[in-house]
């Protein structure tokens, strides 16, 4: 059987095979989950096949929708890293800065699986474990950018990056300026 659908997404609704209007709603939902813009389609012959396509993908029931059904369970926020384990992890990072550090280093270190962690971490401290990674060894290159006459590169590698170039992009992402000026201005 062949389903066309004519909507406007605004209740109003042609139908050429029966479909309950709870099913042009979860229709009507899917394609804005999916970044579709319901406003911008028209009522042509094109995109009634469209949306039929997409119904049959996403395999409608042409039959109507229990309450229960309509009614989406709520999903339970991940919770922030416990203080306890967040300690844990920065002491990680900071006693293995001029290492290379894996999120499943990071984990490890904390006790937890590695999705799981990285979830917590990010509520706990709005940011992913590998940026906060990034921002500590740009913390600790600053450091050291005041208070020795390293060259860059002693400094690059110290704070655990492999080259220079790469640690010279990070840094000016992070500080907003290249590692040399930075130490400049700082010295001014």
């Amino acid at each position: 059987m062949s389903l066309q659908l004519t909507s406007d997404f605004h209740g109003n609704t042609a139908q050429h095979h029966h479909v309950d209007p709870a099913i042009l709603d979860r229709l009507a939902k899917a394609l804005v989950e999916a970044g579709v813009n319901p406003e911008k389609l028209d009522r042509h012959a094109e995109n009634e096949k469209r949306l039929a396509i997409v119904a049959r993908l996403f395999e409608l029931p042409i039959s109507p929708i229990a309450k229960s059904e309509q009614e989406q369970p709520t999903r339970r926020a991940p919770s922030a890293l416990p203080k306890w384990r967040m300690k844990r992890v920065v002491e990680y990072v900071d006693s293995h800065i001029s290492e290379q550090i894996t999120l499943a280093d990071l984990a490890s270190a904390a006790g937890m699986s590695r999705m799981y962690f990285a979830s917590q971490f990010r509520v706990a401290t709005g940011m992913r474990p590998h940026d906060y990674v990034l921002h500590k060894r740009i913390e600790r290159a600053q450091h050291l950018l005041c208070t020795t006459s390293e060259s860059l590169v002693e400094i690059a590698l110290s704070v655990g990056f492999q080259t220079q170039a790469h640690f010279t992009t990070i840094f000016k992402k992070i500080a907003g300026n290249t590692p040399l000026r930075w130490r400049r201005e700082q010295q001014a």
